[in-house]
């Protein structure tokens, strides 16, 4: 088969597989935490002060046609929720602050055999916007196969106990259980209420997305690379019980069909951005460089500082210098390892960044 050939059958069978997201007239955002930010996972919420309102998911986004509500409408009365998402440049982790109020926390009863009898919150993710099934494979009509080939693999599941009680914190609906452990998640709770009480509980967690998730352990097993300004498939559900009362008021889910947490093609779309302005310093010098031509030892800087910026000064370590924005710098053969400076100027300040022996010629 021609390459041109193999390339349009890729395009076109990308094209055909590629995620269609519920509630496709907006896409979620899921904040950027600058890396002196980073959310201690602590069950407190003071880490989180600065993410705006525009982050926020509240009740009145949740659809409870499912789940048996009146007119499909969660009433703040019996149960409110605010949920923020969040993440870290650099780390492929997601993080999560999940508050609620209760009128009747259900958590109290276990029951080995079913599992779900506790008040849950439950997030389905697909990081890769895969989309498709991810939990039952009609095309599968092995259980046990389905279960350790499929279940869980290319996308996520988690049934996350509120509060867990003389168990673990999370149970994972696939065949690999791992990604709920530590290293690859985190939890912290706060609350101060008991079985059938009402009251507000504080979940504060973190989770690592996987485009492969086999049952056999992480040796294997592909991270999702997060990138700025990307789309991932995410929703989640909220499982009220009511003293063991699955039916009637218990069920309601972000993207607004129940089928999101078994199908990634009905997640909602979720865009990674970028650090909020007023996040940013003021002034800050930074760079990267790539050798173009090593036999000509030719090698392009490029300028990635932050702020109002007017004047730039190069240091290539060879005793030549540029003002010049994003330059090409050709170096002698007298030395190998060189120490690049770049100095920048602006109405706000100043600032230099330095890397050193990280430009290597040879």
């Amino acid at each position: 088969m021609k390459k041109s050939t193999f390339a349009i059958i890729l395009l076109l069978l990308t094209a055909i597989t590629a995620q269609a997201f519920e509630r496709s007239d907006e896409a979620f955002k899921v904040f950027q935490f600058p890396p002196e930010h980073i959310p201690h996972i602590d069950g407190k919420t003071v880490d989180w002060d600065i993410v705006g309102e525009e982050y926020t998911y509240r009740t009145d986004q949740l659809d409870g046609t499912e789940g048996g509500y009146e007119d499909g409408i969660v009433k703040p009365e019996d149960l409110d929720i605010s949920v923020k998402v969040g993440w870290v440049k650099g780390l492929n982790r997601l993080y999560f602050l999940y508050e609620a109020y209760d009128d009747y926390w259900d958590f109290g009863r276990f029951d080995v055999k079913r599992s779900y009898q506790n008040d849950i919150f439950e997030i389905s993710l697909d990081a890769d916007i895969s989309g498709g099934q991810f939990i039952h494979n009609t095309q599968i009509e092995d259980p046990v196969e389905n279960y350790f080939r499929f279940s869980g693999v290319h996308a996520q599941n988690y049934h996350i106990f509120t509060p867990p009680i003389n168990q673990q914190w999370c149970m994972v609906w696939g065949g690999n259980p791992w990604i709920a452990w530590f290293p690859w998640a985190h939890q912290a709770y706060d609350y101060n209420f008991k079985p059938g009480e009402g009251g507000k509980l504080v979940l504060e967690f973190w989770v690592t997305p996987f485009d492969y998730a086999p049952h056999d352990g992480p040796e294997r097993a592909v991270t999702s690379k997060l990138v700025e300004d990307q789309l991932i498939g995410l929703s989640w559900a909220v499982l009220d019980f009511d003293n063991g009362k699955k039916d009637g008021k218990g069920n309601s889910t972000l993207a607004g069909h129940r089928m999101s947490v078994q199908d990634a093609s009905y997640l909602c779309a979720f865009r990674l951005m970028p650090i909020e302005k007023n996040l940013l310093p003021t002034m800050d010098s930074r760079f990267s460089f790539k050798i173009i031509d090593m036999d000509q030892r030719l090698v392009y800087f490029k300028d990635e500082s932050i702020g109002n910026i007017t004047k730039w000064t190069w240091h290539f370590g060879d005793g030549e210098t540029s003002n010049e924005q994003n330059p090409i710098h050709k170096y002698d053969t007298s030395s190998f390892k060189h120490n690049v400076l770049l100095e920048v100027e602006g109405p706000d300040g100043a600032s230099r960044f330095s890397r050193h022996r990280e430009v290597l010629i040879k």
